[in-house]
């Protein structure tokens, strides 16, 4: 009996979810899993940004960075939501970390609101997840760009690529690198097995983090040479680099 007066409750008056950062209850909205205290707390871009990498910028013009003037990445257009920086670095950094696949996916949600009327992704025809390789893949039990990459593909009603693009190589975690040191990292470390599913079409790559650019460009270009017409890149979050890392 009291079981079907909980449903009879929870059909009337349903419990609001929780938070899936802080654990508050909060009342829904855009499909988000953050209540609204925590998205306050995030450093969502807004401008200006440069106009290749979407990198924020100091000043008040949107022009390029110090990084799309000086070198060429193989996607041609790259896209963040937030920095990578406070609230965001903690996020993110748990998602990877802590065994936190939940929190993959609620962070796909904040992809997934951005995304919907983005017109910069009207193009698209495939998402494809940056993928990890094997032996990551089995230390952390799932892909986090690909959780992340879920809830916009749904939004966006473009398939989602998973057994398309590989990681041959095992790559070292880039955070403590040098700018050289990754780029040689992150060469290389891609391969496309069905060229078929990408070839001619227009392609978005999905990741966590984007700070250099150089695994979003390895993959591209990966994914270039197996036919695709166009790619694209779009990451949770970006780092701002200072000008003086990049000489």
């Amino acid at each position: 009996m009291w079981k079907i007066r909980r449903q009879i409750l929870d059909l009337f008056f349903p419990e609001f979810p929780r938070c899936v950062w802080c654990g508050e209850r909060y009342q829904p909205y855009y499909g988000l899993a953050f209540c609204r205290r925590c998205l306050n707390r995030m450093p969502l871009i807004t401008g200006p940004v440069c106009l290749r990498c979407n990198r924020p910028l100091r000043g008040e013009r949107n022009d390029l960075c110090e990084q799309c003037r000086l070198e060429v990445l193989f996607y041609e257009q790259g896209m963040a939501v937030a920095v990578y920086d406070g609230l965001m670095r903690e996020l993110l950094h748990a998602a990877k970390y802590h065994f936190r696949p939940d929190l993959a996916r609620g962070l796909g949600t904040l992809l997934a609101a951005w995304a919907e009327n983005e017109k910069r992704l009207e193009p698209v025809e495939v998402i494809i997840p940056i993928p990890l390789h094997a032996q990551k893949l089995m230390t952390r039990g799932y892909n986090q760009a690909e959780l992340m990459a879920e809830p916009l593909a749904s939004v966006l009603r473009r398939p989602l690529l998973t057994e398309v693009l590989h990681r041959v190589k095992p790559t070292q975690s880039q955070s403590k690198l040098s700018r050289q040191e990754r780029k040689a990292n992150a060469e290389n470390a891609f391969l496309v097995t069905d060229c078929a599913a990408v070839a001619g079409k227009k392609v978005l790559l999905v990741d966590d983090i984007c700070t250099t650019g150089y695994t979003l460009s390895a993959a591209a270009r990966s994914v270039l040479l197996a036919g695709a017409d166009s790619v694209r890149a779009l990451t949770v979050a970006v780092g701002v680099l200072e000008e003086e890392w990049l000489r």
